[in-house]
């Protein structure tokens, strides 16, 4: 088994072949009126009712680890966020799956994935010493989709995974959480470690925030790429997303819900 096929979706093969009996799940962030999160029967039908003209047939989930807040909410706190579940291991720590924006510590997440960015990036550049820059995988795949026959999906993998410092990081032993570079680090993430840390905090604030998409309150749903595979999807379209994104939340009313939900297709 390739690199690839080990971190690409089971759904979706690298060669752009899909898997018809595999789910397909998309992460989005709906914003809804205040008074929806009155309860969860009220939620689930407005979701539906928003989601509907974007996807067909949806079936989703509510995402428990959508947003993350850096304190223990009040009791008050608690009423308005949509399924808080306190983190096990930290118990500081807070998960939901949404809540008024203005509770949701989002400017907090993006100083924590700021402060833990230098170390991030030192501990990739020592896996990566000595290996020149690498290409991300989205440009060997725009180059065989531009000309399949030329170049041929196996030639764009064979040459991808060649590359030294992609065979640095792929060898490199996992840490005590688990695979040390998760799939984006393949593709837009490996752009923005390229770039530094003040890039790559960026990006993975934006990533952990707005995922694969956010549909805001007047419908309109604002995406990355056309691709909803993340490892195919370059840093300029995730910055150029994850501004538009950060734009429409800031001039938000703070009361507005925010609500991370899994889609399966």
């Amino acid at each position: 088994m390739s690199l690839l096929q080990k971190f690409y979706p089971k759904h979706r093969l690298p060669s752009g072949e899909r898997c018809p009996a595999c789910a397909d799940p998309i992460n989005l962030v709906v914003c809804l009126p205040p008074a929806t999160g009155a309860s969860l029967r009220r939620l689930a039908g407005e979701l539906v009712d928003r989601l509907r003209p974007h996807i067909c047939a949806p079936v989703g989930l509510l995402d428990t680890t959508g947003f993350v807040l850096w304190h223990r909410p009040d009791h008050t706190e608690v009423r308005l966020l949509v399924l808080p579940v306190p983190d096990p291991q930290h118990p500081a720590l807070t998960w939901c799956a949404g809540g008024p924006v203005g509770l949701l510590d989002l400017a907090t997440t993006a100083q924590q994935l700021r402060a833990c960015a230098q170390p991030d990036v030192e501990d990739w550049h020592t896996v990566v010493a000595g290996t020149e820059t690498a290409r991300p995988w989205w440009h060997y795949l725009d180059t065989h989709n531009a000309d399949p026959d030329r170049y041929p999906a196996a030639q764009a993998i064979a040459e991808f995974e060649a590359q030294p410092r992609i065979a640095a990081m792929a060898a490199a032993p996992p840490t005590d959480a688990g695979q040390r570079f998760t799939p984006d680090m393949y593709g837009p993430g490996l752009e923005a470690l390229h770039a530094g840390p003040d890039t790559y905090a960026d990006y993975q604030a934006g990533l952990l925030t707005f995922r694969d998409g956010l549909l805001t309150l007047d419908g309109q749903l604002l995406i990355p790429s056309f691709s909803p595979v993340l490892v195919e999807q370059s840093l300029a379209e995730r910055q150029i997303f994850h501004d538009r994104a950060r734009h429409y939340v800031a001039n938000l009313h703070p009361t507005t819900l925010l609500v991370a939900v899994q889609i399966l297709q």
